[in-house]
């Protein structure tokens, strides 16, 4: 339990310089930067630690990747042209419930009690995500299918991991980082193009008898994105690799829902650093999210 914890601080704290570097650089270059430097920390991992290459984990470590860049395109698609309030929580809910339910099927019987935090877990999940929030949208389009297929690619990346086992070591995450860049270095080179940057304007010195002088054309701002785009792959490594591991020590079910909790770290770092203001609904949310980790932990 402790490590899907973990794992969702990591990938909240990833989320949150991620939005940081993207004010400064296009998003899909942030995004490029953070999974390349993911894959070169999977495969140094993944040689340190011993396993046994074969074939079926390899497979499943492939379709996780697939679902991570999937779900990191749909849900960055999503945030940047439809509402925020319907795409994040959408995503969140089903990034817990379709692998949990997945592995319901298959045979996983939490306890009683577990169960219980596993049901108020996912409206924690909804509410901390921004859910039943301010609907304003000035005609942008809802954006319930870019937040369901994001939602169903990180699903599908939590129940691949878990599938994957931990007979090839880390060569399975190693695998997934690799397609997942792959894939989002591809869509990157197609779509992206330059953006305008934040910029400072400085006005020169009034020259007597003239007035003040019109200000100077806007100089960019100097300060460089790439460092924090790879902190957002040291933590999203970081991240996954805990995740991977929750699920070789406990089930899926938990794993699941309880690293979907990311969100949770992320608006606590935004009110930390940048002062911003958490709503009702959202601390409602965090409080739903310590009583579910409070059952969970005592089932």
């Amino acid at each position: 339990m402790l490590l899907a914890l973990g794992a969702a601080l990591a990938y909240g704290a990833s989320d949150f310089l991620g939005g940081r570097a993207s004010t400064r650089a296009h998003f899909s270059l942030v995004t490029v930067v953070g999974a390349g430097t993911a894959l070169i920390i999977a495969l140094v991992a993944a040689a340190l630690v011993d396993g046994t290459l074969s074939g079926t984990p390899l497979m499943w470590g492939l379709v996780s990747g697939l679902g991570s860049g999937f779900g990191t395109l749909f849900l960055y698609r999503g945030l940047a042209r439809a509402r925020v309030a319907v795409v994040a929580p959408t995503s969140g809910v089903l990034a817990a419930a379709m692998p949990a339910g997945l592995a319901v099927v298959l045979g996983e019987r939490p306890a009683p009690l577990a169960v219980v935090g596993l049901v108020i877990a996912l409206p924690a999940v909804w509410l901390i995500s921004g859910g039943g929030g301010d609907s304003s949208d000035n005609g942008r389009p809802s954006g319930v299918i870019d937040g369901v297929l994001a939602g169903l690619g990180f699903g599908l990346l939590f129940f691949a991991l878990d599938r994957a086992g931990d007979s090839a070591g880390l060569w399975p995450l190693a695998a997934g980082q690799a397609t997942a860049f792959a894939l989002v270095g591809v869509v990157a080179l197609k779509s992206s193009r330059p953006v305008p940057q934040p910029a400072i304007t400085t006005p020169r010195p009034a020259e007597p008898g003239r007035g003040p002088a019109p200000e100077e054309a806007p100089e960019p701002e100097s300060r460089p994105w790439w460092p924090i785009a790879v902190a957002t792959g040291v933590l999203a490594s970081a991240a996954t690799l805990l995740f991977y591991a929750s699920t070789t020590t406990g089930l899926l079910t938990i794993a699941a829902v309880l690293t979907s909790l990311y969100p949770a770290g992320t608006i606590v770092l935004a009110r930390l650093v940048l002062d911003e203001r958490i709503s009702r609904r959202q601390g409602l949310g965090l409080a739903l999210a310590g009583c579910a980790v409070v059952l969970i932990t005592l089932g």
